[in-house]
This record gives structure tokens, C-alpha cells and sequence, in this order.
């Protein structure tokens, strides 16, 4: 269910490595991935909706961002608590614009989403100071749609990969959290594209521990199953 929604701020500081300032264009995502910790804090939490089902657009972003972004000096992440490509980008095309006004102002920005949708934005990302993590948490499209199933398939994903680096956009992919997963068969596929990787764990197992035990996948939840994914991809990349 999409809620419009007008808001007085936009741009936020951030305390991820990546960058300084953090822009969301809408608050929950329609992806619903079961193990998003962006469900239970922050504003998606105090709008008392439904993960996965319920998105609220910020329908005045544009305005807002354009009044704050002078302010904002350093690289601009899209986005920490939402994907900047979930799939009511198709319609409202909020993420987009925003881009279109931070790159016009020669600001440096980092997008990270697992949608095959920033595909459609090449045009505006192309020979610009914009880098693509597109998070890549498993080789099992079977996993990723019990776990994360409004999102782009995993195929999807890889060729959104290749076809960022054959358009000369900086990418990068990041595997995290770590989902059950054959870590030679994805390692081998991402090889072609990416030099380095970044990983996350579960943060937040107890979200999908009973999901895990359904699927026989409770092995996925403990720390060894992790470090060995990991040192499968060493042999592989750079590994951050």
C-alpha cells in the first residue's frame, strides 16, 4: 500500500564509512526482506505499517533536497533505510530526480540497492562521481524469494552488474548479510565483474530464526558457516 506523505528534511548525516550524508526518498521498502533491521527503528517503525506492504513517499523530496543540499559537502549515500530502487521508483521516479539535482551540483554519491531498476538511470550516472553497490546476498534465486522477495532475481543482479561496468559506472558488490548459498558458484560469477567484495553477518538473526529452522538453514545462523563463505571468496578477491 503506498502512503504520499510531505516531509521538512531530507538529508541526514550518517555514520556508515561509505559517506557523510544519507538521503532516503521513501520510508519502508517495498522489497520486504525478512532480515531488514530498517523495520523495527527509525520512521518506518513510529508509521506502524506493515514491512514489505506499506512505502511513504516523500512527494516533496525534491524541494526539500534542493534547499538542504548546500550544506551537504560531502558524498551523499542512496540510501540506508529503504532501496533507492524499490519498486514504487517505477511510478514516483523520486530517486531519480534527487540524483539528477545532486550530480547537476557536482556532489559525489553512493548508491546501494539490490534493483536492476538503476539500470534505467544509466544515463544520468554515466562518466559522473557515482559508485553502484548492488548487494548481492546469495547464488539461489529459491533463497532470495523466501528472504528477499520483492527484490530483482540474483540473475538480475549479476547482469545489472555487468552492465554498470560495461558502462563505465564505478561498481562494486556487497554480500551481506550472508544468506545459505553456494559462496564458489557466486564468487565465480562475480569474478568477471568486481575486484573487491564486502560481507556482512546477520546482525539481527533472531528476525528469521524460525524462517531458518523451516528451511532447514539454521546452520546459516552461526558464526563458523560465515567465516567459511568468506574464505571461499578470498581465494576469489580483494575481500573487505
Amino acid at each position: 500500500m503506498v502512503h504520499e506523505i510531505l516531509i521538512r528534511k531530507l538529508i541526514s548525516q550518517t555514520k556508515i564509512p561509505i559517506a557523510r550524508y544519507v538521503v532516503n526518498p521513501y520510508i519502508g521498502c517495498g522489497h520486504g526482506c525478512k532480515y531488514c533491521y530498517a523495520q523495527f527503528i527509525g520512521p518506518f517503525k513510529s508509521m506502524k505499517g506493515i514491512w514489505g506492504r506499506d512505502v511513504y513517499v516523500k512527494l516533496n523530496a525534491t524541494e526539500v533536497f534542493e534547499k538542504e543540499l548546500y550544506r551537504a559537502k560531502g558524498k551523499i549515500l542512496f540510501s540506508s533505510v529503504c532501496d533507492p530502487y524499490q519498486p514504487v521508483e517505477r511510478k514516483y521516479q523520486l530517486t531519480r530526480r534527487l540524483l539528477e539535482i545532486a550530480l547537476n551540483h557536482y556532489r559525489t554519491v553512493h548508491i546501494l540497492t539490490k534493483s536492476s531498476l538503476v539500470l534505467r538511470d544509466l544515463d544520468i550516472l554515466k562518466n559522473k562521481a557515482v559508485t553502484v553497490t548492488v548487494t548481492i546476498t546469495t547464488d539461489d534465486d529459491r533463497v532470495r524469494k523466501v528472504l528477499e522477495p520483492g527484490a530483482s532475481s540474483i540473475e538480475e543482479r549479476i547482469e545489472t552488474v555487468k552492465k554498470l561496468k560495461e558502462a563505465g559506472v564505478d561498481v562494486s558488490v556487497f554480500v551481506g548479510p550472508i544468506l545459505p548459498m553456494n559462496p564458489e558458484k557466486l564468487a565465480s560469477k562475480l569474478t568477471k565483474f568486481v575486484d573487491k567484495i564486502s560481507f556482512d553477518r546477520m546482525n539481527y538473526p533472531w528476525f528469521v530464526e524460525e524462517i531458518y529452522r523451516k528451511y532447514n538453514w539454521t546452520r546459516w545462523l552461526n558464526e563458523d558457516k560465515v567465516n567459511e563463505v568468506v574464505e571461499v571468496f578470498r581465494k576469489f578477491f580483494d575481500v573487505e
